[in-house]
Parts: C-alpha cells; structure tokens; sequence
C-alpha cells in the first residue's frame, strides 16, 4: 500500500465514483448504502431522500464511515490496482434548504444538462465532518 498524492485525492474525489456510506443500527451492526456525493470545503456532502433508512440511524448515531474507491483493470500480472479515501466521522443530517447540495451533487455525477431536473420528495443533506482521512493505494 501506499499513500495517495494530492493529486490522486483529488482526482478521485473529483470523479463520479459511488461512495459507499456505513451507519449502525441500534442493535449495533452495520449498514452499508451506496450514494451520491460531493467533497467541498474539508467536508463530504450527500443527499438522500428524507425518509431513508440510514438518515435514522445517523441521527441515532452519528458516528459514520465512508469509502470511495476505484479499480483498474486487470494487469498483465493479475493485480488491479485500486485507490480508495476511507473516512471516518460525524455526520449531521439537515433539510437541504432549497436543493442546493442536491443540484451540485447531480450535477457533478449527471452533468450541467440534467440540472434542471427535479427529483421528487423531500431531500436532506447529510454532512461528514472527517475525524480520519485515509488515502491509499494497493501499487
């Protein structure tokens, strides 16, 4: 393993990979949902729909894990290289007053010409707060 430049952080984070988000349940055991998202400012941002599984169990507990990662295709040495952000933190689950956090993650996974378009139902926003941060590599 080693440790991604800044660079390749960027990159990835930058890019329309799917995170995967981990909450617990009140008996403990984790759950994992894929999901939208956008790394602004120190902070991850996603939005979700309000009446979601995982909004409950972040509010009943906030402590949260993230990944986002990517695999290349297989060398000729068998290996497919992967990058991978891992974090970990607190997250806070908030109306997403106006859609602005849902317009700006669309478009960055759909594009400038999907902006327009509304989704249906309320939406929050759910932000991470980073306790960890981890960017790695396999080669």
């Amino acid at each position: 393993m080693r440790r991604l430049d800044d660079t390749e952080v960027a990159e990835l984070l930058d890019s329309d990979a799917v995170a995967r988000l981990a909450t617990i349940d009140a008996d403990g055991y984790p759950h994992v949902t894929p999901i939208w998202f956008l790394w602004a400012d120190g902070l991850m941002r996603l939005t979700s729909y309000a009446d979601r599984p995982h909004l409950d169990r972040i509010r009943g507990n906030p402590r949260v894990g993230l990944v986002v990662d990517t695999e290349a295709a297989q060398r000729p040495d068998g290996e497919r290289p992967n990058r991978q952000v891992r974090i970990t933190g607190d997250a806070t689950v908030a109306v997403d007053t106006g859609g602005e956090w849902t317009r700006r993650i669309r478009r960055k996974y759909l594009g400038a010409a999907n902006e327009g378009t509304r989704t249906t139902g309320e939406r929050v926003v759910i932000t991470l707060r980073p306790t960890r941060f981890r960017a790695v590599a396999s080669v």
